[in-house]
C-alpha cells in the first residue's frame, strides 16, 4: 500500500521545508491539525445548539443559546423580555417561559393570598438573579460540551472510515475529486448555504428593540426592556413588584444591621465568658502523659458553675481567669504556678468546635445574608442544615438552594440532611450548589463526625406526603443507630425529623442529636444515653407564607462541640423578630445524661401543629 506521504506530484515541491520533514513529523502535524480544527468547529456547534430545560425563578422555562446576543425571555402572547447579553459575542439566549408548577400553587387561601405569594416570590427572583439562572447555565454548559463531544466523535470517525476506505490514499481521492467539473462550485454553494441560512433566520427572528421601564430603576432589572403588553402592564404596576422588592431588602438590611450590633455589644459573642470548656491537646510523650490526665477524665472549668433551670446562666460564672487550673497553685502575680517543680508545663488548651444550626428555611431567600452574617460573627466552622430548605422539591426551586449556597462563603462547609419537603431533585441540587449532603455515612468537620441522612418521604404542597424511597422513617433511624453504633466514632446526628434520631440515642452511640421539622425549639433534653435538641424554623415558618419579610421569629442556634471527646457543651438561640430585632440568647451547658433522669418516648407530633409533653428538661435548657 503506498501512503499519502510517498506521493510526489508536483504541487507538493510548493513547499520545501514540508518535504524536508519525516513521513512521521508530517503525519503528526496534520494529525494535530485535524483535531484542533475538529475541536474548534465542534465547540462552535456545540454551543449554538445548546438548550436544556431548566428554570427561571418559579416557573418551568425552556433555554437555547442563539447568535443574536440578547438574553430574549419568550413570554407567549405577553411580549418579550430582554436584557443584554453577558456571554461572548454573538452568543445569547432564549428563554420560553412556561406553567408554575401546581405543587407552588396548589394551596392557597384566596385568590389575593396567592397573587400577593407570587408578588413576594418575584421580588426575591429580582433580588437573586444570579441564583435565578444559576441551574440553567450549568445545564446549557453540560449540554454544549455533550453535543461538541458528539460532533466531534463524528467527524473523527467520518475520517478514519475514509481513510481506511480509501487504503491511506484519501488526500488524493479528494484531490482527484475536487478537479472534476462541478464539484467546486458545489462544495462552495453548500458552504455559503451553511452559513448564510443561519444567518438569515437570526435576523428575521430577531425581537423588536423593548423599551425599558421606569418603575424597575434602581433594581438589578433597570436594564431590562420589554415588549408587547407585558411591557405595558408592568410599567403601570411594576410599582407594587418593586415596593415588595425593597421592602424585602430593606427588612433583611435591616436585621443584618441588628445583628451587626448585637454581636458588637455582646461581652460573650463566641462562648460563654470565663468558661473556656476545652480540652488539652494530644501530646506525644509519656512524661506529658502522665502530667496532664486525658480529655475526658479533665473536668471542664465549667463544671462548677453549670446553671440549672432556675440557676444563673453561664455568662454570669467567674471568669476562668481568676481561678487556678487544677494541680496548679496561685504565683504572687495572680497567674497560677506548677505544685512541683518537676512537674511538665501542662499541655495546650484546644478551642472547642463551633457550629451554626438552621432548619425549616422554607425557600425565604431573605435570610440566606442573615445566617451567612450569622456563621461569620460565631465563627462557626460549618453551617448545619436540618432540612425543608424548599417548599416542593420542585426543580424550579433550585434558585432557593442557589441563593442560600451563595451567601455562604465557598470555604464555609454547609451540611444538610434533606428534609420532607426537599426530595431528590433537591438533594442533587445541592451537590451541584457544593453542600455536603448526609447519605448515611459519617463526615468529619474539624475533627467532629456528623451522621445523618436525607428524609425518606416528600411533602409536597397540595399533594400531601408520599414516601420516596422503600423505608420509613423509623426504619430510617434503627439504620443508622445501627451505623452511628458501628462507627469509630459518631459525635452528632444531623436528621431532619426527630423521631429518627431516637434509636441512636438510647443505644448511646451518639451524644447529641439535631433536628427541625417540627417548627418549635424543643430541647435539649436527654434521651437515653444522649441528647436531643430541636430546632424552629429559621425563616419563620409558623404555617404560613415563609416568602418575604418574616412572619413569625426566625431562630438559629450556635453551638460548640469538643472536638477531642465529641461531647457536647454549649449552645444559645439567636432569635430574629418579625419587627428585624435580633436577640443573641444567654449561654446554656448541654444537658449531661449521667446527670439527668433519661427521657422515655417521643416528646413531639409529626408537625408544627402538635402540642408536646412539657416534661421537666435537665440542667441547662431554656424553654420558651
Amino acid at each position: 500500500m503506498v501512503d499519502d506521504d510517498e506521493q510526489t506530484d508536483a504541487p507538493r515541491r510548493r513547499w520545501p521545508w514540508w518535504h524536508r520533514q519525516t513521513t512521521t513529523t508530517r503525519r503528526l502535524i496534520r494529525t494535530a491539525l485535524l483535531l484542533v480544527v475538529t475541536v474548534l468547529l465542534s465547540g462552535v456547534v456545540g454551543v449554538l445548539t445548546a438548550s436544556t430545560d431548566s428554570s427561571l425563578g418559579p416557573h418551568v422555562a425552556h433555554y437555547e443559546v442563539t447568535a443574536q446576543h440578547e438574553i430574549v425571555v419568550d413570554l407567549g402572547p405577553l411580549g418579550t423580555v430582554l436584557l443584554d447579553s453577558p456571554m461572548p459575542w454573538p452568543l445569547g439566549v432564549e428563554v420560553v417561559v412556561q406553567e408554575i408548577p401546581a405543587e407552588l400553587t396548589a394551596v392557597q387561601p384566596s385568590p389575593a393570598t396567592g397573587l400577593a405569594g407570587d408578588l413576594a416570590a418575584y421580588a426575591q427572583v429580582v433580588a437573586h438573579p444570579d441564583a435565578v439562572v444559576a441551574d440553567a447555565v450549568s445545564a446549557l454548559v453540560r449540554d454544549a460540551l455533550g453535543r461538541a463531544a458528539i460532533v466531534a466523535g463524528t467527524v473523527l470517525l467520518v475520517v478514519a472510515g475514509a481513510r481506511l476506505a480509501s487504503r491511506g490514499l484519501l488526500r488524493r481521492e479528494v484531490a482527484h475529486a475536487a478537479r472534476r467539473p462541478g464539484v467546486v462550485p458545489l462544495v462552495a454553494v453548500v458552504v455559503v448555504t451553511l452559513v448564510a441560512v443561519p444567518t438569515a433566520l437570526t435576523v428575521r427572528d430577531r425581537p423588536a428593540p423593548g423599551r425599558t421601564i421606569s418603575a424597575l430603576a434602581g433594581t438589578p432589572m433597570e436594564d431590562l426592556r420589554m415588549t408587547g403588553r407585558m411591557a405595558q402592564l408592568i410599567d403601570t404596576y411594576g410599582g407594587y413588584l418593586v415596593e415588595a422588592y425593597e421592602e424585602n431588602e430593606a427588612f433583611y438590611a435591616s436585621v443584618n444591621d441588628n445583628l451587626e450590633a448585637a454581636y458588637a455589644q455582646d461581652r460573650a459573642p463566641s462562648r460563654p465568658p470565663g468558661i473556656p470548656i476545652v480540652s488539652p491537646a494530644p501530646t506525644d510523650t509519656a512524661t506529658d502523659d502522665a502530667a496532664a490526665p486525658p480529655a475526658d477524665d479533665v473536668p471542664p472549668a465549667d463544671d462548677a458553675t453549670t446553671p440549672a433551670d432556675d440557676a444563673t446562666p453561664a455568662d454570669d460564672a467567674t471568669p476562668a481567669d481568676d481561678a487556678a487550673e487544677p494541680g496548679s497553685t496561685a504565683s504572687p502575680d495572680g497567674g497560677a504556678a506548677p505544685a512541683s517543680e518537676e512537674a511538665t508545663e501542662a499541655p495546650a488548651r484546644v478551642e472547642p468546635v463551633t457550629f451554626l444550626l438552621v432548619s425549616d428555611l422554607h425557600c425565604n431567600v431573605g435570610m440566606a445574608s442573615v445566617v451567612a452574617g450569622a456563621a461569620r460573627l460565631s465563627g462557626a466552622s460549618a453551617v448545619l442544615d436540618a432540612g425543608d430548605t424548599v417548599m416542593s422539591g420542585t426543580a424550579v426551586e433550585s434558585y432557593c438552594v442557589n441563593a442560600f449556597a451563595g451567601e455562604v462563603p465557598d470555604d464555609l462547609p454547609m451540611v444538610v440532611s434533606t428534609g420532607n419537603h426537599d426530595s431528590v431533585t433537591t438533594a442533587q441540587q445541592m451537590r451541584d450548589a457544593g453542600y455536603v449532603v448526609l447519605g448515611g455515612d459519617v463526615v468529619e468537620v474539624d475533627g467532629v463526625r456528623i451522621l445523618g441522612d436525607t428524609d425518606p418521604t416528600l411533602t409536597a404542597v397540595g399533594e400531601g406526603t408520599r414516601p420516596e424511597r422503600e423505608e420509613t422513617v423509623p426504619e430510617m433511624g434503627e439504620r443508622l443507630a445501627e451505623a452511628a453504633c458501628s462507627a469509630d466514632r459518631a459525635d452528632i446526628m444531623l436528621i431532619h425529623n426527630p423521631r429518627a434520631a431516637l434509636p441512636a440515642l438510647e443505644q448511646g452511640c451518639v451524644p447529641l442529636a439535631l433536628s427541625g421539622h417540627w417548627h418549635r425549639r424543643e430541647g435539649p433534653e436527654v434521651h437515653g444515653a444522649g441528647t436531643r435538641y430541636v430546632s424552629a424554623s429559621t425563616a419563620g415558618a409558623s404555617g404560613g407564607a415563609t416568602v418575604g419579610p418574616l412572619n413569625g421569629p426566625a431562630e438559629m442556634t450556635v453551638l460548640r462541640v469538643d472536638a477531642a471527646s465529641g461531647r457536647p457543651l454549649d449552645y444559645r438561640v439567636v432569635t430574629v423578630g418579625t419587627d428585624t430585632t435580633v436577640e443573641l440568647g444567654r449561654w446554656y451547658r448541654f444537658p449531661d445524661p449521667a446527670d439527668s433522669a433519661p427521657t422515655s418516648g417521643d416528646t413531639g407530633t409529626d408537625g408544627p401543629s402538635g402540642d408536646p409533653t412539657d416534661a421537666e428538661s435537665s440542667a441547662g435548657t431554656e424553654r420558651r
